[in-house]
């Protein structure tokens, strides 16, 4: 058995065992559907303020506006689903000597702190944003070539990966500081910039964010489903992601080497 097979197989367990263990209380999955819809809904509804009077904003309408609504409430459902849960539990790791006890595990510790854990509650979050992304696409009028469709998930890809490193990094600093109970509103925060296309944003903000990378999450994914995307943005983004991911595992790595476990 391969190296990430045996890798795999271990996150299944334990990805089965926190759904069976987040089922027995069914009634919170539900209304949390009901009440991601409803903020869903709502900030659909609310975007349709800034298109009273006109048809564009910064070279957007109304329906591609709505489209990357929807790709912020996918990727911010996979935040909460699957990278939240383990950064919760980060400091807890570390003050209780959890981490002490992962460390010694015959598996590569970034991957078991970091998507051990799943929250079954926001498991269809990532399900309604695609909706109402598909939605402001049929509202658009535009169609969707298959180069269009290959480079939205190519740049789906990597905001996600974006938002894993982003993750690691935070993980690394609450090894190094300890006290560190709130560093999850970051990850909130970096992703809440993307609610919208950053080109609604004056400069240097519009700017700032693009180089963070904020525009990467859904404005570039949006863009390329829409078939407004720049070409060059399909070598950027790999290159971005990748630099991203060795940084945040250079910092995981470094922060363990100083760290001492539970009984220093």
């Amino acid at each position: 058995m391969s190296r990430w097979t045996r890798h795999a197989r271990l996150l299944r367990i334990c990805w089965r065992a926190a759904v069976a263990g987040e089922m027995e209380y069914r009634l919170n999955f539900v209304s949390n559907v009901v009440l991601s819809t409803f903020w869903m809904a709502w900030a659909a509804a609310g975007a349709s303020v800034y298109f009273r009077f006109t048809g564009a904003v910064a070279g957007w309408t109304h329906a591609e506006v709505l489209v990357v609504i929807g790709l912020f409430f996918a990727l911010n459902g996979i935040r909460q689903a699957l990278l939240q849960p383990n950064l919760e539990r980060m400091t807890d790791y570390v003050r209780r000597g959890t981490l002490d006890f992962l460390l010694t595990k015959p598996f590569d510790a970034q991957l078991l702190v970091s998507l051990r854990h799943i929250r079954v509650n926001n498991l269809l979050d990532p399900v309604l944003g695609i909706a109402l992304a598909t939605a402001g696409m049929a509202l658009s009028g535009r169609g969707v070539s298959l180069a269009a469709l290959a480079a939205f998930l190519l740049l789906l890809a990597c905001a996600i990966l974006l938002m894993y490193a982003l993750t690691v990094v935070l993980m690394a600093l609450s090894v190094v500081l300890v006290a560190a109970d709130e560093l999850d509103r970051v990850s909130f925060a970096f992703v809440e910039l993307s609610r919208f296309p950053v080109d609604l944003y004056r400069n240097p903000v519009q700017a700032v964010l693009t180089v963070v990378p904020v525009a990467f999450l859904t404005t570039y994914p949006a863009a390329a489903l829409l078939g407004r995307l720049d070409a060059y943005l399909l070598l950027v983004a790999p290159v971005v992601t990748a630099g991203a991911v060795v940084v945040a595992t250079a910092a995981w790595r470094r922060a363990l080497r100083s760290y001492a476990g539970a009984s220093a």
